[in-house]
């Protein structure tokens, strides 16, 4: 359990975020609902649903847009039963200009595609491993510790030259390390984690290290 204290302060940190996010953009929507339905040119009266039909279609509209973190939150809190002792949370590739990860997957015939988007991550004793999401979440493929080298938090630079701050992972035999942002995802929102966030995924995935001081 020691080993997941970093993460859950920064999973609590994000919940707080993002329920607050969640409640003022329904409260916005709400509103604006309301206007389009007062200010409407047409009246609506006649349906019998007044402005019922505008705020409807509003928050139709939101939750169209929230659906890509809804699919990972459910996946999130599926992976989370099955390894309750286990790191999760999200992560996200960054390509770079020697991307040594299609690599590494052709030489272990894995067909998962993990390109720039966010899937789950799972870090525990066998290793570092990418899920997918959903209710049918399943493993897509895992990194054994015998191949990874150091992982650490850095700063650096996306491929069209953003400054970002994540996960730096060395993969045996690639010289080009693996690099990620990590988040998470709940009530339809799905984010990075602030900088604090990330190293304390950071410190939880080193902690799962076989040998490691912070995983006895």
């Amino acid at each position: 359990m020691g080993t997941l204290k970093p993460m859950l302060g920064a999973r609590s940190r994000f919940f707080r975020r993002a329920l607050l996010t969640f409640v003022v953009t329904l409260i916005a929507a709400t509103l604006v609902g309301i206007a389009i339905g007062v200010l409407l040119p047409i009246s609506l009266s006649d349906t019998g649903f007044g402005v019922v039909i505008p705020v409807v279609a509003v928050a139709l509209l939101l939750l169209g847009l929230s659906l890509g973190g809804l699919w990972h939150g459910v996946g999130l809190a599926r992976v989370r039963r099955l390894k309750p002792d286990a790191l999760v949370f999200l992560g996200r590739r960054e390509p770079s200009l020697q991307p040594d990860l299609p690599m590494y997957l052709y030489r272990k015939d894995v067909s998962a595609d993990v390109a720039d988007r966010w899937v789950i991550a799972v870090i525990d004793g066998a290793g570092m491993a990418a899920w997918s999401s959903g209710p049918r979440a399943r493993e897509l493929f895992v990194m054994e510790w015998s191949e990874l080298g150091e992982v650490a938090a850095i700063d650096y630079r996306s491929i069209e030259g953003r400054p970002r701050f994540g996960i730096s992972v060395d993969v045996t035999p690639y010289p080009t390390p693996l690099l990620v942002r990590v988040g998470y995802a709940m009530f339809g929102l799905q984010a990075a984690f602030d900088r604090p966030g990330t190293i304390a995924v950071c410190t939880a995935a080193n902690g799962h290290r076989p040998g490691h001081p912070a995983a006895a």
